[in-house]
């Protein structure tokens, strides 16, 4: 289970690294500008709360909905809470590309700095370790 976590994580967080590796150069060799790529500034704040609710409120909640669903069983299925890693992981693996938009888009600081740093807590937090798992595993009782 731990492997097909790690292996799924890898699979959603590798193309966003690969983004931000090519933006950094590009920006480097100046082939692009600060200020390219320009959108409303309405849209600032919407990808602001879309990033909190990507990267906390939305796996929470579906942690919460997992728990109550599984509240009457006295051992959850090993198959039903890999799916559940795996819905929390995509959930919460969607914010670093927003945190690409709002580098890429040139944000104002506030707004950027926010979902880079709520990326950056959605990466590192819900890493798939062994630990972490075996931890929620203990909570939720799987077989």
């Amino acid at each position: 289970m731990h492997k097909t976590l790690k292996k799924q994580y890898m699979i959603i967080i590798l193309p966003v690294l690969g983004l931000f590796l090519a933006f950094g150069l590009a920006r480097s060799l100046d082939i692009l500008k600060p200020g390219l790529f320009v959108i409303p500034s309405v849209l600032h704040g919407a990808l602001f709360v879309l990033s909190a609710i990507t990267a906390i409120a939305g796996p929470l909640f579906l942690r919460t909905l997992f728990a109550h669903s599984m509240r009457e069983q006295k051992h959850v299925p090993a198959k039903e809470f890999l799916s559940f890693q795996r819905k929390i992981l995509w959930i919460s693996q969607i914010t670093p590309y927003f945190a690409f938009t709002a580098v890429l888009c040139d944000f104002p600081r506030f707004y950027a700095g926010a979902i880079v740093l709520m990326a950056l807590y959605a990466v590192y937090y819900y890493f798939p370790s062994q630990k972490r798992i075996n931890f929620d595993r203990k909570i939720f009782r799987v077989k």
